[in-house]
């Protein structure tokens, strides 16, 4: 996707670097099909390559384009953007020990929580394949570094977060969506994300049925962006709530127009909760809507209270009671809600794409370094 790629296009920018971004011609994700389209002014050098198995990251593979790109540019680093179990990491490192052996190879984690491979036995030994081939490891987060090390990773690894970028996430006027939406003259929180029973959806709407009980002056609504199986369970749920005329669902939009939305809410909520085998492994939408001046508020679940830090409210997973004080706290107390704004504000600054381009650059010349 267009945001991922942000990252590579600033390191390209630098004299002595030529960067070539491969990337799947087409992918599927949270419901849409999302076509590969070239960025006309970037200083990277683009190939979108066929693949199969769309939308499962451990599963697919580039069908052809991606040998010539090994054996003719001989890159001096690979940078993998993939799980080390996946089978487009064995597939890359099979073609780097075949056409460029001398090349640096890097990838990058997300794991959240320790996981038995659904697979068996295939995914390890890919994995452990894959670690042998490693000289640096990016883990999306110290616990994500924790967990690889568990798995028998031994060399050297350095935590990245996912990125921001802040040129389409900014404060911006957006009454006349927000009046479009019945959204005017009331208190606003949101959702942005997928409708799974996981990302805690239904302790957000037992939140504003306490909040709507109470309220008697505020009057509150809630608006949802995304899609997913278990919307129709979440629909019925607030119908059983008697909720239903104060809340604004909306369907998956593009990420270009994500942050319209975002803007439209007075307070953004992520109440994932974790599951055997599942927890919130980073939360980008958090920092999206810090950059949109929109004050935060996550559950407990994995990384969630490691990215809000002090830049927004944090309540234990699962306890619609207490997500809805946090909410009333931030709805209530202007000087609190413009002190989670400016904390944010000052935040995102870890999590731009410049910091991380600046990072990943200084990162790469000092691999460099120990090969000359």
């Amino acid at each position: 996707m267009k945001p991922y790629r942000r990252k590579f296009a600033l390191i390209a920018e630098r004299p002595d670097v030529v960067l070539r971004v491969l990337t799947p011609t087409r992918w599927y994700e949270s419901f849409q099909e999302i076509v590969f389209e070239a960025e006309p002014d970037t200083p990277c050098e683009e190939f979108p390559c066929p693949i199969r198995f769309s939308g499962y990251g451990s599963r697919f593979y580039y069908r052809s384009g991606v040998k010539p790109h090994l054996r003719d540019f001989q890159p001096d680093i690979i940078h993998l953007e993939e799980e080390a179990w996946s089978l487009n990491a064995l597939q890359t490192v099979r073609l780097k020990r075949k056409y460029c052996p001398k090349s640096r190879f890097i990838f990058r984690t997300s794991l959240s929580i320790p996981t038995k491979q659904r697979f068996g036995v295939l995914p390890v030994w890919i994995e452990r394949t894959v670690f042998r081939e490693t000289d640096i490891a990016f883990p999306l987060s110290t616990n994500a570094g924790r967990i690889l090390t568990e798995r028998g990773y031994t060399g050297k690894q350095i935590a990245f977060p996912n990125g921001i970028d802040v040129r389409h996430f900014y404060k911006m006027d957006v009454r006349q969506l927000r009046d479009s939406l019945g959204l005017s003259s009331c208190f606003v929180l949101g959702y942005v994300g997928r409708l799974l029973q996981m990302k805690g959806i239904d302790t957000l709407l037992e939140a504003l049925a306490h909040l709507v009980n109470r309220a008697t002056t505020q009057t509150y609504k809630l608006l949802i962006v995304g899609q997913g199986e278990d919307k129709p369970d979440f629909e019925k749920r607030a119908e059983t709530l008697g909720i239903s005329e104060q809340i604004v669902w909306i369907d998956a939009v593009p990420p270009e127009e994500v942050a319209a939305f975002i803007n439209c809410m007075d307070t953004l909520v992520l109440p994932s909760r974790t599951t055997p085998g599942w927890v919130e492994f980073f939360g980008r939408v958090l920092i999206e809507a810090m950059a949109c001046e929109v004050p935060v508020i996550g559950s407990d679940s994995g990384e969630i209270p490691n990215v809000i830090n002090d830049a927004g409210l944090v309540f234990p997973e699962a306890d619609a009671a207490a997500l809805a004080e946090r909410i009333h706290q931030i709805a209530s107390d202007a000087s609190l809600k413009s002190e989670l704004v400016a904390r944010g504000l000052k935040r995102i600054h870890n999590f731009t794409w410049e910091t991380i381009a600046e990072r990943t650059y200084q990162v790469y010349q000092e691999l460099l370094a120990k090969a000359r």
